[in-house]
């Protein structure tokens, strides 16, 4: 079975971390009407993801996919998260898939991005469907 397959027969978890709950409402209903989601997660901090990952890390099965995280959030932006979630094992770094979402083209924080190898590419908010599909899809 080759990749695109295995994505598109695989269920897939996804954790959605953003400090906007409108955000997280509209993210949520795009994501949902994919095929293949087992789970959505919805956490409104960086400091509560990472709780919640580090509570999950035993178990590769419940552990994200998938990870859409803001930039600018309160307490713990996007790239605080990015620094602590790079101290969770290696296999688990491997298995996830994360994209940045950010409501500003700000290029500070595109190639700031960049320099996290876990990243594999910054979104505008909010999510379109057409995005999800193609996403899920890449390797």
């Amino acid at each position: 079975m080759n990749q695109v397959e295995n994505n598109m027969t695989k269920d897939i978890n996804i954790l959605l971390i953003d400090d906007s709950d409108v955000d997280n409402f509209i993210n949520k209903a795009i994501i949902s009407k994919e095929e293949n989601i087992s789970q959505i997660t919805v956490k409104t901090s960086g400091f509560d993801a990472l709780v919640y990952l580090n509570a999950i890390v035993e178990n590769e099965e419940t552990f994200p996919d998938v990870i859409f995280l803001d930039i600018k959030m309160p307490r713990m932006n996007g790239f605080e998260f990015l620094d602590e979630y790079l101290k969770l094992p290696e296999d688990l770094k491997n298995h996830c898939k994360i994209y940045l979402l950010s409501s500003s083209l700000d290029s500070l924080d595109a190639e700031k991005g960049e320099k996290y190898y876990v990243v594999k590419k910054q979104l505008t908010k909010p999510l379109a469907h057409h995005q999800i599909s193609e996403l899920l899809l890449e390797d």
